[in-house]
This record gives C-alpha cells, structure tokens and sequence, in this order.
C-alpha cells in the first residue's frame, strides 16, 4: 500500500514531530515496529500494517513527553510532584490525544485504530497500586478509573503491536 509507505517515511510531520519532541518515545516506536513487524508476518498478518501502526501508535506522547519515563533521560519525574489520580489521567489520555493529531493529519482509519487500541482496556498498574497502597480507604478505589477505555485489538496487527508494547516497554525498564 503506497499511502503506509509514504507514512513510514521519518519525514512525514507526525514522525518528525515524535522524534523531535519525544526521542525516547520515537526509539521506543522503533523498536516496537521492529518487534511487531517481524511477529505479524509470522502469523500471516500484514508487516507493513504492524510497522507503520507501531510507529504512529504512542504520537499523542507529544501532548507532554516529560511524563512519559522513556522521555526523562535521567530528569526530574513530574509524577513525584502530582497525585497518582492526576498522573493517571495524563497517561491515560495518550491514545485519545494521539487520535486527534492522527485526524487532523489525515492518517488512515486502520492506523487511527491500532493508535486506539494499543492498550485495550489495561489497568494502570503503577499509579492504581501507588493510590491504594497509600490510602486510608483502599476498598474506595476503584480499578475502572485507572484503565484504558479501550476497545481491546480487533485486528492481529492491533493486538500484536499491544503485545510488543508491553514487551519492549518491560524490557527497557530492568
């Protein structure tokens, strides 16, 4: 498909825009397209969809790239200085903040939906726990407030890219 090759291209004004204002987050989108497109053609899936949807799939980072840990580079976490509640919010707003960037540039559906559903409906394990571990009402915290909203994959490359995501994000942090 020409319109995917032609949105690979690290000149396009998305991508620029990622490597410019979220390098980590740019290397990490790199690195997961290297893993999805590899696993997707495995599985008889279409490669070129996985790669370029893993290179889109985290571009609402740009909204605040410090709060996202692979754009810290050894800096002050501005998590430290806000409520898990409110950290919580900022990172649960990446995929919908990535959705508009990726309408106003005119990005192809299939690509908007593996930026949607990269997380499914995952919990937000970090800022959940943090919460409730530090509340004097840890049965008034409610998991459903620290999840995606989803929707969960709905295709083999949505649901690979959310796998090497994972992967590579659990990777880089040992």
């Amino acid at each position: 498909n020409i319109k995917l090759l032609e949105l690979s291209n690290p000149n396009q004004p998305l991508m620029k825009k990622l490597l410019m204002e979220a390098p980590g987050t740019y290397h990490h989108s790199m690195m997961v397209a290297n893993l999805a497109e590899a696993a997707t053609e495995a599985v008889g899936g279409n490669p070129v969809m996985a790669r370029v949807g893993a290179y889109y799939h985290d571009i609402g980072k740009t909204k605040r790239p410090y709060f996202f840990g692979e754009n810290q580079m050894g800096k002050e976490n501005p998590h430290d200085k806000i409520t898990p509640n409110l950290s919580t919010l900022i990172i649960l707003s990446h995929p919908k903040d990535g959705l508009e960037m990726a309408r106003e540039h005119n990005i192809p559906k299939a690509i908007q939906d593996i930026m949607e559903q990269h997380h499914g409906t995952t919990l937000v394990k970090y800022f959940y726990y943090k919460l409730k571990n530090s509340s004097d009402k840890p049965e008034e915290i409610k998991e459903e407030d620290f999840r995606y909203p989803g929707p969960i994959p709905s295709t083999k490359e949505s649901g690979i890219i959310m796998l090497a995501d994972s992967v590579e994000a659990a990777v880089r942090s040992i």
